[in-house]
């Protein structure tokens, strides 16, 4: 399929799909003033006022806190005056105090950078791709770690060195599961090794946790295992008005990303995507569906093959990263070896001890997202067979807790959503439970009448108020003293604290009240273990009545307005097993550089057999890594099904052993670096 590619002297000009050429991207948006909230070595940081109060401090972390008070600009003739450096007057230093002047900084020295090494085309083009970044940056359709972005473009905007770029926390330190560990495991009359029955037998008090590499499979696709930059597309934040992905959108924040990271110095880069979870949900596909799995294969595989581009198309002006110039034939094998899973290979695949799972097109519900994808893997494979690649490693699904609270998205990676509501704050960072709205979404999808709504959010968010609660309501309360000025308060309280317990007290309703009109002893008022609730005569099944319809379930396992029918779609958290989350995982892997990064969560009373099952699942399914957490809190009940053995590789098409003799492209004839005995072997184990 090789095709001569032409090399361009220029970046490709970035279309403005999120900017109009505007002077002030930002002046759409309302901004909360500087402040710093309870941290005072976090320096104050003005930000969009819809932004919570923990994604400002993280973004705070990325700030400098002594950069200059005063700059004057360097001019430069052959350089546009708003890409122009800068540098300190005098001593003064204050601290980076604004979103917009970080995200100003990160966009424009790369811009700058690019300017110099004649990237671009002319000013229009790079005035394109730095709006299109600030853009993307400050409405979080892409997101950087806050380590990466706190040294990027110092010298650019102040006039001061950065320093050392910091990365990412390093992974987790990994057991390393080859093969031969794998063919112990299977057993075929010899036990395993005294080391890996060490490994699955360790338990320690409370919740154990196993971080497993399955290396031989990591290694036959070339996946590094360093600690590269981290960064996330948000897919909630690119969609059409149907709800559908907008897939210019995403090809263009995955550029973006691409180049900006490429840019700033960072050739070992990942890209994770951000609420895939609620997508799905929002477009009415369960997580653990065939047509769930296939949707986010498709997006996986756009975005990696987007990436791969981009970083071709800046090898090809810059030059191929050293670490490709040293593994080039195992990086472009592996690259063949994803283009031939996108377009649906169930065996033609080089040296791969164990086949991945291909595009299952026939499952997919947005098939031009998924011809997109094809289409882009084609071009991607030119570019860097003709040019090479800056970067050899673009994705991966690991979730990121900092980009998480940074984008306040519901799932990162892979991950289900861990409940069906959010947290949103008021006018005084109050954090409310609300409904998320992919749940809306999906009822509405699911073509429930509008009265579903109001009874699936009562049911899954909680009425937040007493007003009709059964037991403990406005009229119960009134019979016993609080008049209707204290109720308020309490009703008004009640979306702050997560029991009627904390609303319903002497602090709350007011201590004179409680003295002159409940006539309550002071004695019993300043006791620290008092109880009104209990006091006014509520036993604890009128509380717990009273929790459950004021408080969020997270869940629509019990929602009667649900159907039955219709309740998968809607699991989260544990109600998601481990094996479903082993499927999405596998759905996904031959389309990524990197991790999964999938965590099963098994009780911690299972026996260690189960989580060398669970590995072994893992390893047939093609998966690189797994990580294994027995949890005290979970049951047998809520863990469904409970061990790796319900999987049954045998009715995968991936899970096959591979042909020793094949045919590859060219009609030659190609041996499979698979052993007979190891292929042997795995046909007898499937």
């Amino acid at each position: 399929m090789a095709k001569s590619v032409k090399k361009h002297d220029y970046l490709l000009p970035f279309a403005r799909l999120f900017t109009r050429g505007e002077p002030d991207i930002y002046g759409a948006l309302l901004f909360r003033s500087a402040e710093s909230f309870g941290d005072e070595e976090s320096p104050a940081l003005a930000a969009p006022a819809t932004w919570s109060v923990e994604a400002i401090n993280l973004l705070a972390a990325a700030a400098h806190p002594a950069a200059p008070a005063e700059l004057v600009s360097i001019e430069e003739n052959t350089v546009p005056s708003w890409l122009w450096r800068h540098r300190p007057v005098g001593m003064r230093k204050a601290s980076e105090g604004d979103a917009r002047s970080l995200i100003d900084r990160v966009a424009g020295s790369a811009a700058a950078l690019g300017w110099k090494e004649t990237l671009f085309g002319n000013e229009k083009q790079a005035r394109a791709f730095y709006d299109e970044t600030r853009y993307a940056l400050i409405h979080r359709q892409i997101a950087l770690d806050p380590a990466l972005m706190r040294g990027m473009g110092l010298e650019w905007a102040y006039g001061i060195g950065g320093g050392a770029q910091a990365v990412s926390a390093s992974a987790p330190r990994q057991a390393e599961i080859s093969n031969a560990a794998i063919d112990a495991l299977l057993g075929k009359g010899k036990a395993p090794t005294a080391s890996l029955k060490k490994l699955f037998a360790a338990r320690g008090k409370g919740e154990s946790r196993i971080d497993l590499r399955l290396s031989d499979v990591a290694a036959d696709w070339h996946s590094a295992s360093s600690n590269p930059a981290r960064a996330a597309i948000d897919l909630m934040a690119l969609r059409h008005n149907d709800g559908s992905v907008n897939i210019d959108a995403l090809r263009q924040t995955t550029r973006l990303l691409a180049v900006l990271l490429d840019l700033q110095g960072h050739n070992d880069v990942t890209v994770g995507l951000a609420n895939l979870a609620p997508l799905l949900l929002a477009l009415g596909l369960g997580y653990d569906s065939e047509a769930g799995r296939a949707l986010a294969a498709s997006l996986a595989a756009l975005v990696t093959a987007e990436a791969y581009a981009a970083s071709a198309e800046m090898a090809s002006l810059r030059g191929p990263s050293a670490a490709f110039n040293e593994e080039r034939e195992c990086i472009m094998r592996a690259l063949r070896n994803h283009r031939r899973a996108v377009y649906g290979d169930t065996n033609d695949y080089e040296h791969l001890s164990v086949l991945p799972a291909p595009l299952p097109l026939k499952n997919c519900p947005d098939l031009a997202l998924a011809a997109e994808a094809q289409r882009r893997w084609d071009e991607a494979l030119d570019l860097a067979r003709a040019f090479g690649l800056r970067a050899t490693q673009v994705t991966d699904m690991t979730p990121s807790p900092v980009l998480a609270m940074l984008m306040e998205s519901a799932s990162q990676g892979l991950e289900p959503m861990q409940a069906l509501t959010c947290l949103r704050p008021d006018a005084n960072d109050m954090y409310r439970a609300e409904l998320h709205p992919s749940v809306a979404e999906a009822l509405a999808r699911l073509t429930y009448p509008r009265a579903a709504l109001h009874e699936a959010t009562l049911h899954i968010a909680g009425a937040r108020s007493l007003r009709k609660a059964p037991a403990i309501n406005a009229a119960t309360l009134r019979a016993r003293g609080i008049d209707d000025n204290a109720f308020e308060k309490i009703d008004a309280y009640l979306p702050c604290v997560n029991n009627v317990r904390f609303a319903v007290t002497p602090w709350i309703i007011g201590m004179e009240h409680c003295r002159k009109t409940l006539k309550i002893a002071p004695r019993l008022l300043d006791a620290p273990n008092f109880d009104l609730l209990k006091h006014l005569g509520f036993d604890d099944a009128a509380i717990a009545a009273a929790n459950a319809y004021a408080y969020v379930h997270a869940s629509a396992r019990a929602a009667k307005i649900i159907h039955l029918r219709h309740r998968p779609l809607f699991a989260c958290g544990n109600e998601v097993s481990a094996e479903a989350r082993l499927r999405m995982a596998a759905s996904v892997q031959s389309f990524i550089s990197g991790d999964t990064g999938v965590t099963a969560r098994l009780p911690a009373s299972q026996s260690a057999e189960s989580g060398a099952e669970m590995t072994l699942a893992a390893w047939r399914r093609g998966l690189k890594s797994l990580t294994l957490v027995f949890d005290p809190a979970l049951t047998e009940k809520t863990a469904s099904t409970s061990t790796a053995r319900r999987i049954k590789p045998a009715s995968q098409p991936h899970a096959t052993p591979m042909k020793l003799q094949r045919r590859s492209r060219n009609g030659k004839s190609a041996t499979s670096s698979t052993s007979h005995k190891t292929t042997e072997r795995r046909a007898r184990s499937h």
